[in-house]
């Protein structure tokens, strides 16, 4: 036997075994699987709708796909397949959905002046009162992404249009001046506020000037804050050094468990509960819902709300060399 080729042979044979076991390994986790499944329905059901542009179930192909690009967010990506819908069938019964997915995507692109006509279009054409709940809450998905990229003229604009909507409605109306009203902070002085923190010492937000200040509104029960918060301490870490201070606002019952959580997670900036501090601070600043985010410059005006993620770093980065 040429012991050469068997070796040779050998590490062929281990080296396709490996390569199986990579290609069948196991997805990280069910949320993965359910983003590839999505992702391969997503594909078929358009190549579907570009092959059979006539085929009786359209409109429902179109509903499932339309359902699942919104669901993730896949909004950039599928703006054609919306576009081709509201060409051909201008009065579809999923046109609403087409819509959303055509506003967003140029929300996405930072289209917004293009996404705010659309959006408009789209609220002036719901002709049913039970569509309120529908337009409130793509309402807030709009407003909330404008306000993320600093548009708040927009996210104004979006909240005057649903409140001129449905002008009987008591919930519209209530939110929309509650959203008016936090917009119109942007660019005021921030509250000069003086509270108390979790360890008993006083903080004044006045002291803080010079710096930038990120005054962040959250509970350890709220998802979406836990999530963001990895994102948060790593921007903490990269422009502390270079004049950024966090200032939290836990909105939990108890301040014990406000302690512990922080403690256990070892969280280094100013930490208060709103219950606790000695001054209402949800009231000061006027916050609607968490999370709830505000971002004061070094002269204590505000300048920016609701910023996390991709769009924290990119603002502070425009504004803060980041330390070493």
């Amino acid at each position: 036997m040429d012991l050469r080729r068997f070796g040779m042979a050998l590490l062929a044979s281990s080296a396709l075994v490996t390569d199986l076991r990579a290609q069948t390994a196991a997805p990280e986790s069910v949320a993965e699987i359910q983003n590839r499944h999505d992702r391969s329905l997503v594909r078929e059901l358009g190549e579907y709708l570009i092959k059979n542009p006539k085929a009786e179930d359209r409109d429902q192909a179109y509903a499932a796909l339309f359902n699942k690009v919104i669901e993730h967010d896949w909004f950039a990506e599928n703006q054609e397949a919306a576009e081709r819908y509201l060409k051909e069938s201008p009065d579809g019964p999923v046109k609403s959905l087409a819509q959303v997915i055509t506003v967003m995507g140029r929300a996405k692109a930072k289209q917004f002046p293009e996404a705010l006509a659309r959006y408009q279009e789209l609220i002036q054409g719901l002709t049913l009162a039970e569509q309120e709940e529908f337009a409130s809450s793509f309402s807030e998905t709009f407003a909330a992404a404008a306000v993320a990229a600093g548009e708040i003229g927009t996210a104004a604009q979006v909240y005057q249009t649903l409140a001129a909507k449905f002008p009987e409605s008591a919930a519209v109306k209530q939110r929309a001046e509650a959203e008016l009203g936090r917009l119109a902070r942007v660019g005021k002085p921030a509250p000069n506020i003086e509270a108390t923190d979790v360890e008993g010492k006083t903080v004044r937000l006045a002291s803080l000037r010079g710096k930038y200040v990120l005054v962040d509104f959250w509970a350890t029960w709220c998802t979406p804050n836990i999530v963001e918060l990895p994102r948060l301490q790593e921007a903490y870490k990269k422009y502390h050094a270079a004049g950024l201070e966090i200032v939290s606002v836990s909105l939990d019952d108890t301040r014990t468990a406000v302690v512990d959580f922080v403690k256990a997670r070892k969280i280094p900036w100013i930490q208060l509960h709103n219950t606790t501090a000695g001054v209402d601070l949800v009231e000061a600043f006027g916050v609607a819902s968490i999370p709830a985010t505000y971002l004061i410059d070094p002269q204590g005006t505000i300048i920016r709300l609701d910023l996390r993620g991709g769009s924290l770093d990119e603002a502070l980065g425009n504004l803060i060399k980041a330390g070493g």
